[in-house]
């Protein structure tokens, strides 16, 4: 499923795209989209594994839960399959 106008944001999210958020210092996340849908109340969310990684460090994974509009606003470039 791909969401974005929903929202109204122009960065359409697809599941299995991965999208990157650059932190303070060497740190880099990573999000893998697994599904996008609505929940129970009908506000979309993005189920994601997230990789986390700083400088040289090996990256933790795990899966994480967002609504579209916050993972819109966390992840704003997407990572060229």
């Amino acid at each position: 499923m791909i969401l974005g106008a929903l929202a109204g944001h122009a960065q359409t999210i697809e599941v299995g795209a991965s999208y990157r958020r650059f932190g303070s210092g060497a740190l880099v996340e990573t999000a893998f989209v697994l599904e996008v849908g609505p929940d129970k109340m009908g506000i979309p969310h993005v189920r994601f594994k997230l990789q986390v990684a700083r400088g040289t460090s090996k990256a933790t994974v795990e899966t994480r839960t967002l609504a579209l509009e916050a993972f819109q606003n966390r992840f704003k470039e997407r990572v060229k399959n």
